[in-house]
Parts: structure tokens; sequence; C-alpha cells
């Protein structure tokens, strides 16, 4: 199980908007800047809330490896295989380079277009509070 420590910044219906500590991992991440594009310690995420936590609680927050797989495939590999698909097909239908760029962009385009709707229907897993470590007070 990946986990990892952070506060709890607002609590919206079930999920919770918490800060995290970047760890020294996140400096060799080549995503850093996606996450939080600040040059903060901290990173601000939306994280569903699994154990009733409320604002100013120290929590940990879960996402199981074969979950992080399964998102991973999902967000980066479903799109590119739909674009290097949509690129054969609009080659091999006109037998030019301009019929491959306009496959391929029409299969990213239908790649990302599943992806929202993926992530709209919450198929796309997503990380948790597993447990409350301390109650605090909201400090806001």
């Amino acid at each position: 199980m990946l986990e990892e420590t952070a506060s709890v910044i607002t609590v919206e219906k079930d999920h919770a908007k918490v800060a995290l500590v970047r760890s020294e991992a996140c400096g060799a991440c080549a995503a850093r800047n996606i996450c939080h594009p600040s040059s903060t310690k901290t990173m601000e995420m939306m994280v569903l809330n699994t154990a009733g936590a409320h604002p100013g609680d120290k929590v940990i927050i879960s996402l199981p490896p074969s979950e992080l797989l399964k998102a991973s495939a999902t967000a980066y590999l479903m799109p590119t295989v739909i674009a290097v698909a949509g690129a054969a097909i609009g080659w091999s239908r006109t037998g030019q380079d301009s019929g491959a760029i306009i496959g391929c962009a029409a299969g990213l385009a239908l790649g990302l277009g599943l992806l929202f709707l993926l992530d709209k229907r919450h198929k796309i897993p997503e990380p948790f509070i597993s447990r409350v470590l301390e109650k605090g007070v909201k400090s806001r």
C-alpha cells in the first residue's frame, strides 16, 4: 500500500482537499510540476474521505500499488494506443503522412475524451483517506 501523511484543508461531501509535504522522491519525478506548479514544499490534492476526516486532521492517504498501475495505464497508455491506432488507420486509408497525422490527432482526441468520461464516472482509481492520525482544529 502506498501511503503518505497529509493534513485536511477542507471537506466537500465524500472528498477532502489535503495538503501533502513533498517527499524526497518528488525531486526526481518528471511530473513534479504537474502536481503543484509552485516551488513550495507542499502540494494539494482531492482524495476520497473514507475515514470521515475533518479540516485540520492529520491523516494517512493511501493507494494500493495495483490501483496506481491501473490509473497510470488508463491515463497514459489508453490515449497513446488509441492515437497510434488512429495514425495507422489514417495512413492505411490515405497512404500519406497527412492521413496519419489527422488519424493520430483524431485518435488522441478520442482517447482523451474517453479518459474524461471515465473520470466523470469515477472509474479511475483515486487515493483515499485510510485513517486519521490526529484530530485537529480547523486552522482557517
